[in-house]
């Protein structure tokens, strides 16, 4: 099962520090929400590297990013041509 990056909003919410969105080699993946304060991933871009996860962990110490099967995602982001869209994935 192919993993991506799932970010514990209430960690992120309250560091705000946005060191993931600055790291992760790809374009456009996770990005900050200014208006809700915490970073958010764009789950059809992300390409499971972990990077994110060492940057939170080790230099940042907040411990909010989790790699999650794609299939447990239960909110996530795709990119579309107008914009972002939430997506839900149901669980069995």
């Amino acid at each position: 099962m192919y993993s991506v990056a799932d970010i514990d909003v209430e960690i992120c919410g309250a560091t705000k520090c946005r060191l993931c969105t600055q790291f992760c080699p790809e374009g456009n993946t996770i990005l900050y929400d200014e208006i809700r304060g915490t970073a958010y991933v764009a789950v059809d871009r992300c390409k499971g590297c972990e990077i994110c996860v060492g940057i939170c962990d080790d230099l940042a110490k907040h411990h909010a990013i989790k790699m999650v099967p794609i299939d447990q995602i239960k909110e996530g982001f795709e990119i579309s041509k107008i914009g972002f869209k939430r997506t839900l994935v149901e669980s069995e």
